[in-house]
């Protein structure tokens, strides 16, 4: 059952668990309470903005952040190497492929077509 590990929830000060409500009661139990947290708010310290980063900022509904551009490196040489030397690990990669998608499900078929 959800919740069946939690303590009983106590009754609120000066309320009682089973009787009604009194309308004044409950107000001067929630001005108490805002009173506190306008107490918190103030006795507050304000946080000390860190050496060296810039301060948070609120976040704005539907704007987005600044996109970088993405950084490539480029290719360690402009010749592809040998015709053959590259065919072979293309074919030793997918076969590497093959093999693992057999071992995770035997049941299925990802083989490529032979004619091909």
């Amino acid at each position: 059952m959800p919740g069946a590990s939690l303590p009983a929830a106590a009754p609120a000060a000066g309320l009682a668990a089973d009787a009604p409500a009194d309308p004044a009661t409950v107000r001067a139990l929630v001005e108490a309470f805002q009173d506190g947290v306008r107490r918190a708010e103030h006795d507050a310290a304000p946080a000390a903005a860190t050496p060296g980063r810039p301060p948070l900022s609120q976040r704005v509904p539907g704007a987005n952040l600044a996109v970088t551009p993405v950084r490539t490196a480029p290719p360690a040489s402009s010749h592809p190497g040998d015709p053959a030397e590259v065919r072979n690990l293309i074919t030793e990669f997918e076969a590497g492929v093959a093999r693992a998608l057999r071992e995770v499900s035997p049941d299925r078929r990802y083989e490529e077509d032979p004619s091909r």
